[in-house]
């Protein structure tokens, strides 16, 4: 029985979205706790206020939060409706990212490689044509809850991005396009420069106008995106976060003097460079 393209595509369609509002849940967890201090693995998941474990119906992603109309089993404090949303837009965003970069009929015609038993057969599994998408998942699974925790406590936890900047050079290392010694580059060129901006303004403005986290989280994103990716990452960023401080000065009242933090910007700027790349530099250089 043959199924067409437009009924493989609701079916992976499904299956993916399901995956990312799951993957949303997680995420939910690791920005709760790692600022935290807790483990991200035990205990089961808990009401913030309270400490009871939530139950099943509770723990279903987007929908559980309706089942519980937003509250506590037990002691019926409301639960920040931030949640269901985490979750719902990291599925809807893992959803378009598969797309952009796959679809159902290239997964289909790699799988026979994949668990084929025959050596020759393995070897024609191309893994390639699946980096661009898991580099973009991959910034986008970390960008989420360092964006949560920078924006609820401003900071970037070393617990999040030491480990990307080891991970994502593995990741780099794998890369034909890439390679080692452009991740290397990366995490040079976006911790060290975005440091001795960082000293450059304290010196010239008597005050400290970035942490430590931020040069540690370029220096991440260095090392998935190479040295490029960081320096158009941090100009995407600037851009939006320029863009994003005074609109917020205009509506606190508190004038350009508002500090923000930077991070979810740089998830930002690091998530157009991992997805619309080629597209962007196309728009600029264009002319």
């Amino acid at each position: 029985m043959s199924v067409d393209l437009n009924t493989l595509n609701i079916i992976f369609g499904v299956f993916v979205f399901l995956f990312g509002i799951s993957m949303g849940s997680f995420l939910n967890v690791v920005a709760y706790r790692v600022p935290l201090k807790i483990s991200i693995i035990k205990p089961r998941s808990f009401c913030p206020s309270c400490k009871t474990q939530i139950s099943n119906t509770a723990l279903i992603p987007v929908l559980g939060y309706f089942f519980t109309h937003g509250k506590c089993g037990h002691c019926h404090e409301k639960i920040s409706i931030k949640y269901p949303i985490i979750e719902l837009f990291t599925g809807i965003i893992t959803t378009f990212v598969f797309y952009k970069f796959l679809n159902p009929l290239v997964i289909l015609d790699t799988l026979p490689h994949i668990f084929s038993s025959y050596s020759y057969q393995f070897s024609k599994f191309h893994y390639t044509n699946y980096v661009p998408f898991f580099i973009s998942l991959w910034i986008i699974y970390t960008g989420i809850p360092l964006s949560l925790i920078d924006i609820k406590y401003r900071i970037l936890p070393d617990a999040i991005t030491l480990p990307g900047i080891m991970i994502g050079f593995v990741i780099s290392s794998l890369n034909p396009q890439m390679g080692w010694y452009e991740s290397l580059l990366g995490i040079g060129v976006g911790a060290g420069g975005l440091f001795f901006i960082a000293k450059l303004y304290e010196i010239i403005r008597n005050k400290a106008g970035m942490g430590l986290g931020d040069v540690k989280y370029l220096g991440f994103i260095g090392a998935v995106l190479g040295w490029k990716g960081a320096i158009f990452s941090l100009f995407f960023a600037s851009i939006i976060g320029a863009f994003f401080g005074i609109i917020w000065g205009i509506i606190s009242k508190k004038g350009l003097a508002t500090a923000i933090p930077f991070g979810p910007f740089l998830a930002v700027g690091a998530f157009a460079v991992s997805t619309f790349g080629s597209e962007l530099l196309y728009f600029i250089f264009r002319n």
